[in-house]
């Protein structure tokens, strides 16, 4: 019996209850510090959050200006001050875009880091809710255990009693609402860090696009450079540039209208297949990484002519073989295509290779699908480069002397 008025009144002790709550003085200390360090944090990640998002703002409002400029640039007329200043515009537009790309990749991660912290608030705040909740309760299960004539002796009245245990479930009340809550806070949080880890997953493979924004900026400065180079800052240079272009595309379709008839029956007696008009092209260079296309919106000088074929990365030397079998119309030099050779094969179709540092094939002679005809070029300022903006092959299909796209002719890629 003292046995048990002694365990009857160790339950109803409040030092009991705070004990459970709290824990010992150095334990309530840890959390606290652990807590307050926590929060601390995230006052930091709030403030880099706004931080980053000001500048994402920034960066948005300069890209919108610059986009402006080129767009007002490019319906002006065609001069070599007005492509210089285009070019440039568009070099500072994309670097911003690259700049801001990668103040989005860091954004994320601070709210990842934040959210992080939030949910280790969370988890600190549930785990002491918890442990306090399991003490109440084992209290209120040790005083329901205990009988009745226990009871009237360890407490002067009944109302003691009861006013006790009113007290422990309100607790107790309080406390599951609270944890209930820090769950439910907690479950948000979790979810929110899966949807921003998906995010961050979308912006990894945004900054794998770096490199390719990287390389048409280089383009964009390399044009400019390439630009400069053959005009050498004089507007009339500029403007025979422009002439000879048009007169050359003007010769080109009439000289494949020439060749054509000349050695029709040639062509069909030695490729059968280009006779029934099975027209199946190879690649001129191998591996095949296209760097422009065909009517690029991204081609540098887009605004002086569309890229009428295209470009395919390739070393300087790289040997360059003809794509189907035909008859060689000329090897020539012009400001454009530096050095390049025209294929004509039957049907009115002909292949032109650009950019070469060296040819081999010779004219009016007739070559195999596959023969090397060349050597890969177009280092912006190397003999035979012409506008180019790095070693690449440019390479174009021409059907009655108009170019069109070769991709649906060529195998897909590797």
């Amino acid at each position: 019996m003292v046995a048990a008025i002694a365990c009857l009144t160790l339950v109803f002790q409040p030092s009991i209850v705070l004990a459970d709550e709290t824990g010992d003085d150095h334990t309530h200390e840890d959390e606290v510090g652990i807590g307050s360090a926590l929060k601390d944090e995230v006052d930091y990640l709030n403030t880099e959050v706004k931080k980053k998002e000001q500048s994402l703002n920034e960066l948005d409002g300069v890209i919108t200006k610059y986009k402006d400029r080129i767009d007002q640039q490019a319906s002006e007329n065609v001069s070599l001050q007005n492509q210089l200043v285009l070019l440039g515009n568009r070099v500072t537009e994309k670097q911003l875009s690259i700049e801001r790309t990668r103040a989005q990749i860091e954004l994320t991660n601070l709210e990842l880091q934040r959210l992080k912290t939030q949910i280790e608030i969370e988890r600190h705040t549930l785990a002491r809710r918890e442990g306090a909740l399991g003490g109440i309760i084992a209290e209120i299960q040790d005083a329901g255990a205990v009988g009745e004539f226990e009871m009237f002796i360890a407490r002067p009245s009944i109302s003691e009693y009861f006013t006790r245990m009113d007290e422990l479930k309100r607790v107790e009340t309080d406390l599951t609402d609270a944890t209930r809550a820090v769950k439910q806070t907690k479950a948000e949080l979790e979810e929110k860090q899966s949807k921003l880890e998906e995010y961050r997953v979308t912006l990894q493979n945004r900054a794998r696009q770096l490199e390719k924004e990287q390389e048409e900026l280089e383009r964009e400065q390399a044009a400019k450079t390439s630009l400069l180079a053959e005009t050498a800052q004089q507007e009339a240079e500029f403007q025979r540039i422009l002439y000879e272009l048009r007169q050359q595309k003007q010769e080109e379709a009439n000289d494949v209208a020439a060749l054509e008839q000349r050695i029709k029956d040639k062509l069909d007696t030695i490729d059968e297949a280009l006779a029934r008009g099975d027209l199946l092209l190879s690649w001129p260079v191998l591996p095949t990484r296209i760097t422009a296309s065909f009517h690029d919106k991204t081609y540098p000088f887009r605004n002086l002519f569309e890229h009428p074929g295209v470009d395919v990365a390739a070393q300087v030397g790289t040997p360059v073989r003809a794509a189907a079998g035909g008859y060689v119309a000329f090897n020539r030099t012009g400001k454009q295509y530096g050095n390049y050779i025209m294929i004509v094969h039957s049907g009115g179709v002909a292949t032109v290779y650009a950019h070469l540092s060296k040819f081999v094939a010779k004219p009016d002679t007739y070559i195999e699908r596959g023969d090397i005809i060349g050597y890969s070029g177009g280092k912006p300022g190397s003999q035979g480069a012409g506008l180019s903006t790095g070693p690449h092959l440019h390479f174009e299909m021409r059907q009655d002397g108009i170019p069109v796209d070769p991709m649906p002719y060529l195998p897909a890629r590797d």
